[in-house]
């Protein structure tokens, strides 16, 4: 499986995690991880190559400076990245957030995993649906 996966997540621990799980399980799939909500927003809006959109956005919700929410509206607004596909990953299982977030424009919300074993479960079917078997 090849692809390009854009992963915005502020807390280290969780993106080392995933970095060592796509290693491992998904060689071929790029991660690009940034850890700065505004930073990310900032890339979005400065990433021009059509050629090759990324084939997934994961979103963290609880991130400073600029929510994981407010991150999803202004990604919605920018004309390439419109119909990307976009994840959110959250430690919150408040509705609120789930509704917020279908309601901005993502495609799916999921909980994170509480472990690693979970994460290491989940990660490679999120990637394998969304780069395979959703086009």
């Amino acid at each position: 499986m090849k692809g390009l996966i854009v992963s915005v997540e502020d807390n280290a621990t969780d993106s080392a995690l995933m970095s060592r799980i796509f290693d491992k399980e998904m060689p071929l799939v790029e991660v690009r991880f940034i850890d700065d909500s505004l930073e990310a927003l900032s890339w979005f809006k400065a990433y021009d190559d059509v050629s090759r959109i990324p084939d997934l956005i994961l979103l963290d919700i609880k991130m400073p400076r600029l929510n994981g929410l407010d991150l999803l509206k202004e990604i919605r607004k920018i004309e390439l990245f419109k119909y990307a596909p976009i994840v959110m990953m959250s430690s919150s299982d408040q509705i609120s957030d789930k509704d917020k977030a279908y309601l901005n424009g993502a495609n799916s919300y999921l909980e994170k995993p509480k472990n690693y074993a979970e994460l290491k479960e989940r990660i490679p079917v999120i990637a394998k649906y969304w780069l395979t078997l959703n086009k």
